[in-house]
């Protein structure tokens, strides 16, 4: 079931391929538009992905389903196991990040300290990683807010923000549309300097604060206030929102890829 926020912002990024009357051409089989890709063409690579959210089968698919072959993954999850090596997280540890050359993190679970400071240190150590954290999740699926098998409605990262700097603020906006990408989100979060900020670790914050750029040691991070950006039901319609919202999560991760030739 779609949010009414979401729904609203669908049916405002609709609005504009609507026509009084049907003509001719409208009745003919138009072909459907290729998608524009979530994952841009790269050399093959490890990608670590985590999330409370159901990317690797899709919302409300038991095991009964997935034993039945009607899983439904996430156009993310599916487009970085075909082309990458992909490791679905449960939990962050030295040995999981290992390697790795990309980390996703899509609205995460609360991590324990040593789950931060491994990915800190993976960081540090020159890792890439892609972190979409929201404070008011819009995503449809679970049973509500008190459903700990349901996607994580706040973002619970905090520590590593903050060790980094930072804060994410709710500014209590029902949705943005970025520019000059178009890419739309719904609820998202604003990153600020945290107060008497400490440390060694430098970040951008651009794109109205809802995208924050971070170079901890010889690493990067970009960090996006907002996970709705992926919701299936935005990024799968053809309208210019799904478009814009693929080609957005395609630029991060080509950016965040891209060899630093300073």
């Amino acid at each position: 079931m779609i949010s009414r926020t979401l729904a609203a912002c669908l049916a405002v990024a609709l609005a504009t391929g609507c026509s009084a009357a049907p003509s001719a051409e409208a009745d003919s089989p138009q072909p459907a538009p290729e998608a524009a890709p979530l994952v841009p063409d790269m050399p093959r690579m490890r990608v670590v992905l985590m999330s409370s959210l159901p990317l690797v089968h899709g919302d409300g698919v038991d095991m009964t389903a997935m034993l039945a072959g009607q899983s439904n993954p996430h156009p993310l999850h599916e487009e970085l196991n075909a082309a990458h090596d992909l490791v679905v997280a449960d939990a962050l540890a030295d040995e999981t990040l290992a390697g790795a050359d990309l980390v996703i993190l899509v609205q995460p679970r609360m991590l324990p300290p040593e789950a931060l400071v491994a990915l800190d240190g993976y960081v540090r150590r020159g890792g890439r990683l892609l972190l979409f954290t929201d404070p008011v999740l819009d995503w449809p699926g679970g049973k509500g807010l008190g459903d700990p098998l349901g996607p994580q409605r706040t973002g619970l990262l905090s520590p590593l923000l903050a060790h980094w700097g930072l804060v994410l603020v709710d500014p209590v906006i029902e949705s943005v549309r970025l520019q000059p990408s178009g890419a739309l989100l719904a609820h998202p979060g604003v990153f600020t300097p945290a107060p008497g900020k400490i440390g060694d670790v430098a970040c951008r914050i651009e794109r109205e604060g809802h995208v924050a750029h971070c170079q901890p040691g010889e690493g990067r991070a970009i960090l996006v206030g907002d996970a709705d950006v992926l919701d299936p039901a935005l990024i799968s319609q053809s309208a210019d929102s799904g478009r814009a919202n693929r080609r957005f999560v395609s630029v991060l991760i080509s950016d965040l890829m891209r060899k630093d030739t300073s």
